[in-house]
């Protein structure tokens, strides 16, 4: 009666501690996961955005060499920027689809940017079609400042909306030890749980005698 009662008691610690580790241990690796998810969007964000942002420069040098130059090898810039544009819109849009105040942001940075190629375009006929001073009076004017400074604002507006929706401390160093730290704590708790119930033994066993 004695030896099974301590089989019993044994199994059942051992059961115990397993079945707790187990669910502590689903529990780290889903935070951890869920972590790294959110980081890896963060970065996937914040290198689009860098991308759209080298792309508007390629369309706005691209035009202003051609406008002063005339010469069309100054396009090139420019055709390969805007066959590049919607792709990478489309990403960033894909990515930021929630939450609702981030679409909404990466959409306004889309009219913006799609702005800025139908300008430069209308502009580039202008001066296929020999009407150059107006071109040129448009860069004077500074109307391709204002719309180039509308341009920047939606960037950093997105850009700004990024780091606080998704705060770089979150994703720090610190988060491995803190992982550590509770997968440790788990492992304490579980041999606390098992010498609680290996404490019936000894009552059982002078039960017996």
């Amino acid at each position: 009666m004695w030896r099974t009662q301590t089989w019993w008691v044994y199994l059942c610690a051992g059961l115990a501690l397993l079945l707790f580790l187990a669910a502590a241990e689903v529990f780290i690796l889903n935070q951890w996961r869920q972590v790294l998810e959110v980081h890896e969007r963060r970065s996937a964000l914040k290198e689009e955005l860098l991308r759209l942002r080298r792309l508007a420069s390629d369309i706005d040098n691209g035009f202003r060499g051609y406008v002063l130059m005339r010469q069309r090898i100054f396009l090139a810039p420019m055709l390969s920027a805007e066959e590049a544009l919607p792709l990478s819109l489309e990403r960033l849009i894909g990515m930021a689809e929630t939450p609702p105040s981030l679409h909404g942001r990466a959409q306004v940075l889309k009219r913006r940017l799609e702005e800025l190629v139908n300008t430069k375009r209308r502009l580039v006929r202008k001066v296929d079609e020999g009407e150059h001073e107006e071109v040129l009076a448009y860069l004077r004017n500074g109307d391709g400042v204002a719309l180039a400074r509308i341009l920047t604002a939606a960037f950093d507006d997105l850009e700004d909306k990024i780091e606080r929706q998704f705060p770089p401390a979150q994703f720090s160093h610190l988060e491995i030890p803190k992982l550590v730290a509770v997968r440790a704590g788990v492992v304490v708790l579980g041999v606390l749980i098992v010498q609680s119930l290996l404490g019936a033994f000894p009552v059982a066993r002078r039960h017996e005698t």
